[in-house]
Parts: structure tokens; C-alpha cells; sequence
């Protein structure tokens, strides 16, 4: 699997078989090997007995579903939702994510002889899992939309109601160019350039798809009375961008390198607040700033 330019290799014991019940991930499977230098994460699916985690340390607590704890080398993330008798799954990732040790339950036998294993990338552990990969290798996971069109990327960070949903189904429907997500999107620095990607992870648009180029203008979109592109500086646009990230604020240690990789983006790459209308009138004005604009 590759997502963000990034190789994700699973395995699991020969007595059972991997399955991703997902659709939205198979854009993203099967994939030719990466680059030798390309940033690899290696998921090894384990059916053992669940780990013991009583003495470790608890670094934070949703308290209805997942927790994060740590030892000196590792990670633990424990997806156990309220009622559940036992974990859902329990994964262990090294302080760079590059090495993680997923268990998992595997379902009944098949006539092979071989068990199911279904991989759980769902929220959270998808994403909390490139997170923490991405803090330590110049990238972030933001919550964006994003569109392609002519070798160059455009990102719509936005809160929930903030108009992500509705300004990707105008841009979708203009067909202008191609959408690649409507809820996340992967933005890292390669060679000296931001490059933003396309990601599984879609919104109630339901748009994901896999694809990349330079990031050439991040837009803060806002539901208004009429179209309005203003630019922001990078302070302003820091100040903005930094809630549309996901940040483990609970992890200091994590944090400290999404924090300042933001910080970095927003200088090279120009940011703009863009208030629209919900019509057709908005992507017709949105494209004819950028045609001013370069």
C-alpha cells in the first residue's frame, strides 16, 4: 500500500489471509515498490495473546475508546470502546513509526484452513499511525480538501461546517480539474519542494483518490454573502493551519516537529481566507484569481 508517497508493508502468519474491506483503500493498493529511498513503514499482523500494558505509561485517554501509552522505546495505542470486553486491537509502534506490531483477532476458519484477518484502517489507528511516521519525515496530515489541475495541487483546510463538503462538490461538478479528497490530505516536503497528496480518508462527499503534485496555494475556506480571496501572512496562516492538522498535543515530544513543519509550509507555500457563495459562481471566481495570480 502507498499513501503520502509512503510504502506501507503488511504481513501475518501463512495460517491466515490479510483482507481490507475498505473500498475507499484500493486505489492505494497493489502499487508498484517505491523508490529505494522512499519512507517505508513495516506492519507486522500479530494473533498472539494480548499484551500486558497495565505498567506502562499513560500519555492520553479518549476515555470512551482509544489510549495511547509508552515505555522507553514504543508506542501503545489500545482501541477498547466502552462496553467491549476486550481490545478491539492493541497496536505497538517505535518513536518513529517505521516498525509496528498490530494484534489483531482473527475470524473463524475458512476452508482453506486459513483464518481472516480484517486490518482495522478506520479511524483511528490509519491515521494516528501516519501521524506520528509523518512528524519525524517533514510531513503533516491536514484536514483538507484538495484538487489537482495542470501539475499543480490546491488545499481547502476547513473545520466541520466550515464548507469543505459543499466547495468539493462545485469543484467536482465544474470538472475543472480532479479532486483528489474532500476531507484529507497528506502535504510533505520532498526534495526542497511541499508536495500535497490525495488520501483514503473521505468526507460526506465521499471523495478519495490517490494522486500528487507541488502544493501551489492553501485556501481557508468560509461559508459567505459573496466571493473573497484575501491573503493571509505567515503568521496569520499559521494561526490558521495549526487547528486543521492533527497534532498529538498530549505528546510534546511529537508535537514539537508537526508544529514547526507547518510553521515551514506556510512560508513557502502562499495561504489565502476564501469566503464563497454555495453556486457555481464561486469555483468561476476561484479560478480566475489563480489564472491573475500566476
Amino acid at each position: 500500500m502507498r499513501i503520502g508517497g509512503i510504502d506501507i508493508e503488511f504481513s501475518a502468519p501463512s495460517s491466515t489471509r490479510l483482507r481490507i474491506a475498505n473500498p475507499l483503500y484500493r486505489p492505494f493498493l497493489n502499487l508498484s515498490a517505491g523508490a529505494a529511498r522512499s519512507p517505508r513503514m513495516s506492519v507486522r499482523v500479530l494473533c498472539d495473546a494480548w499484551p500486558l500494558m497495565q505498567d506502562l505509561e499513560k500519555v492520553f485517554d479518549t476515555r470512551d475508546s482509544w489510549s495511547l501509552c509508552r515505555d522507553e522505546k514504543s508506542y501503545w495505542l489500545n482501541l477498547a470502546p466502552l462496553g467491549c470486553e476486550s481490545p478491539l486491537w492493541i497496536a505497538r509502534l517505535d518513536r518513529g513509526a517505521r516498525r509496528v506490531d498490530l494484534y489483531c483477532q482473527a475470524g473463524p476458519e475458512e476452508k482453506n484452513g486459513k483464518r481472516v484477518i480484517s486490518l482495522p484502517l478506520v479511524y483511528p489507528l490509519d491515521q494516528l499511525l501516519l501521524m506520528y511516521f509523518l512528524a519525524r519525515r517533514r510531513g503533516i496530515l491536514a484536514h483538507a480538501a484538495g484538487m489537482v489541475r495542470g501539475g499543480k495541487v490546491f488545499i481547502f483546510p476547513g473545520a466541520s461546517g466550515a464548507g469543505k463538503s459543499t466547495f468539493s462538490q462545485l469543484l467536482a461538478a465544474a470538472k475543472t480539474g480532479k479532486m483528489l479528497s474532500d476531507e484529507r490530505m497528506i502535504v510533505r516536503e520532498i526534495e526542497g519542494k511541499m508536495i500535497a497528496f490525495g488520501t483514503p480518508w473521505a468526507g460526506t462527499a465521499g471523495i478519495a483518490r490517490n494522486g500528487s503534485a507541488p502544493l501551489a496555494g492553501i485556501f481557508f475556506l468560509k461559508h459567505g454573502k459573496s466571493n473573497r480571496i484575501e491573503k493571509l501572512d505567515a503568521i496569520a496562516a499559521a494561526d490558521r493551519l495549526l487547528p486543521m492538522i492533527s497534532v498529538p498535543w498530549y505528546d510534546p515530544d511529537t508535537a514539537a516537529p508537526i508544529i514547526a513543519f507547518a510553521k515551514r509550509l506556510v512560508v513557502q507555500v502562499p495561504a489565502y481566507e476564501m469566503s464563497f457563495t454555495p453556486d457555481p459562481s464561486a469555483i468561476d471566481f476561484f479560478w480566475k484569481f489563480i489564472k491573475k495570480s500566476s
